[in-house]
């Protein structure tokens, strides 16, 4: 009796029409004979819907039908998101309006944010009442203090978002990507617990 681990991923997207155990999970399995068997298993073939969700349950019985005296040991997700994608090729203008038009919102939307937000609070009231208190001058140091502020919110910027153009301060993943990977996590959640409560999840029988 051999044993076989399989770790599933959560979600596999891909422009092929049929899935087969390789394409959802790693395997792992002593046998070669028997894992090279398990590999080569298809276990769903799309048709009209593009996206469908299996469950992890459901393989392992596909697996167990197939090759005999095996222990299949499933690891990860409990359920698997399958979706086909069309392998098109983008237009290149296309990706370059998206870019023009992301970078413009980002760029002008930050800017009205942090306008509208020192304009709440009187920033400017603020840094004449800092610049009298250390020079005993109104207005006197004004300048010099919203130009050093200037220069600070810019280094905050770009050490909270960890990038400089192309190149990352440090290894650690930015909030950007942090929350990237929660929303996409959220998704695939909410994705598999409505297909299971629509009765649509393929399960083992």
């Amino acid at each position: 009796m051999d044993v076989v681990y399989l770790k599933f991923e959560a979600k596999i997207q891909t422009d092929q029409e049929k899935i087969y155990v390789s394409d959802v999970a790693e395997i792992v399995c002593r046998n070669d004979q028997k894992k090279e068997q398990i590999r080569n298993i298809a276990i769903y073939s799309f048709g009209i819907p593009d996206r469908d969700v299996v469950t992890a349950l459901y393989i392992v019985n596909e697996i167990e039908k197939q090759v005999r005296d095996v222990v299949v040991v499933p690891l990860g997700t409990e359920n698997i998101i399958l979706e086909r994608i069309k392998n098109k090729q983008p237009s290149r203008l296309l990706e370059i309006v998206k870019v023009v038009f992301v970078s413009m919102v980002c760029f002008f939307g930050t800017g009205f944010t942090i306008m509208a937000f020192h304009n709440d609070i009187g920033i400017r009231g603020v840094f004449e009442q800092i610049s009298s208190l250390i020079t005993g001058t109104e207005g006197l140091g004004v300048m010099i203090l919203e130009i050093s502020y200037a220069f600070g919110l810019t280094a905050g910027i770009l050490l909270f978002f960890n990038h400089i153009g192309k190149r990352r301060i440090t290894k650690d993943p930015t909030p950007i990507e942090v929350s990237m990977r929660n929303y996409e996590d959220d998704v695939n959640k909410t994705l598999s617990e409505t297909w299971d409560r629509e009765g649509k999840i393929i399960e083992a029988h």
